[in-house]
């Protein structure tokens, strides 16, 4: 036994496959890892203490205990021996070999255990679907461990939410809380509002990990998959057009040379006895103007005549067996989740194990519900026959309107003579 190696990773941290690999690659042979015991310390003391190791491979030398005095005892026990210690990391092999070299390495000891006791307590909060640390959200506060909607704040959460949902606009829900509740909040804080997984009911912590149902939501999930269609929606959409309330703004390109037609009103001069104003559908470079009315008109039209028939394009069956499955994934979860709370009331199965276990078939649940939130509407047929029904769009208003046309199309193609070409969502 000439070379060895040995890691500790406390018992909630993640596997170390970087840090593994870094041991291995300099030659540590035998490797000992310990997770959340130490066992394999002993048997490396024991091999020292014998004499058959000729060098030892550390990661950082706090491995070597949980405290100072710990770490202290070994590192010089380990010395006494005549044993060669070097550490590894992504940046080669470093060997101390004279006190300038050990004076900063036994001065990071300290702070590498510090750091570790803060981040295993962070891990224990995470498994137990604790808060993590931080100011909680706006709209939050924390009591017994958990978060809890503050009386003055969530309503203010809520009417933002409302108003997007209402007339998918960020940047007039923005504006709107500053002038009802003077909550002044920049537009990407607004964006962040919407995206928020804690204002979902769930919580979302460094490692990408997302649990559910946590604490109380400010969003049910109805309406947090309709403020996810919004946004996915407006992304290929400019953002001042995403943000306009007229409903064919954004979508509305010229077939020849593919640019976006702006919105236009003009208002009759102050000498005319009309004064209602207009409005149309511009193109810059090819320098022609359309009645907004009449290519709305004719886009509604055209819904009317053609989503029914191109809705087809649709694998409603293949849809609803992804939905089935996904269900059944998830009540298979619930069902593990039920079998390892008795085990863990029959004392078969240790608690860290047991809170490592519920923690990732929480996870695992976490993403499959969002999977599921993110396929369309069940009810999206009954929705699309009443979108077929001319006088249905009567009466709409524009925001509404702008609410479904985003939903099915992905944009309208206009020429000089105003024929319009629709392209669906379900188009290929």
């Amino acid at each position: 036994m000439g070379v060895c190696g040995y890691l500790y990773t406390p018992a909630y941290a993640p596997w170390p496959e970087e840090e593994l690999a870094w041991l291995k690659a300099h030659g540590a042979d035998p490797l000992w890892h310990d997770w959340g015991s130490r066992a394999y310390l002993e048997e490396l003391l024991q091999e020292v203490a014998r004499g058959s190791v000729q060098q030892v491979l550390l990661v950082r030398l706090a491995d070597l205990g949980d405290q100072v005095e710990e770490v202290h005892g070994r590192l010089l026990q380990i010395q006494q021996a005549g044993i060669r210690l070097s550490l590894v990391s992504a940046d080669g092999l470093q060997t101390p070999s004279t006190p300038s070299d050990w004076i900063p390495l036994l001065a990071e000891i300290p702070h590498h255990l510090q750091s570790r006791r803060l981040r295993q307590r962070q891990a224990q909060s995470r498994l137990a679907g604790k808060p993590p640390p931080g100011p909680p959200p706006f709209g939050y506060r924390r009591e017994g461990g958990r978060y809890v909607p503050d009386c003055r704040q969530a309503p203010i959460v809520q009417d933002f939410f409302q108003h997007f949902l209402r007339y998918g606009s960020l940047r007039q829900a923005v504006r709107f809380i500053a002038e009802k509740h003077h909550k002044h909040i920049s537009v990407a804080t607004g964006r962040n509002w919407l995206l928020n997984p804690v204002y979902r009911g769930d919580l979302a912590y460094a490692d990408g990990t997302v649990l559910r149902d946590t604490h109380p939501a400010l969003l049910s999930r109805t309406e947090a998959a309709q403020i996810d269609r919004w946004l996915k929606r407006n992304q290929g959409i400019p953002r001042r057009s995403a943000s306009a309330s007229r409903a064919l703004a954004g979508l509305v390109h010229c077939r020849t040379c593919g640019g976006l037609l702006r919105i236009v009103q003009t208002t009759p001069g102050k000498g005319k006895q009309n004064g209602s104003s207009y409005l149309y559908l511009r193109c810059q470079a090819c320098r022609y103007s359309l009645r907004y009315a009449e290519v709305l008109q004719e886009v509604i039209r055209q819904v009317c005549e053609q989503l029914p028939h191109r809705a087809q394009n649709l694998d409603w069956q293949a849809l609803d067996r992804t939905r089935q499955q996904l269900q059944a994934q998830i009540q298979a979860n619930s069902e593990r989740l039920r079998q390892l709370e008795a085990l863990q009331q029959s004392g078969l199965m240790d608690e860290p194990s047991l809170a490592q276990r519920c923690y990732q078939l929480r996870a695992e649940t976490a993403r499959l519900a969002q999977k599921l939130e993110q396929l369309p509407p069940a009810q999206l047929t009954q929705t699309i026959q009443t979108l077929s029904i001319p006088p249905f769009w009567q009466d709409l208003s524009e925001s509404e309107r702008r609410t479904y046309l985003r939903e099915f199309l992905r944009g309208v193609e206009v020429d000089s003579t105003g024929a319009v070409r629709l392209l669906f969502a379900f188009d290929p």
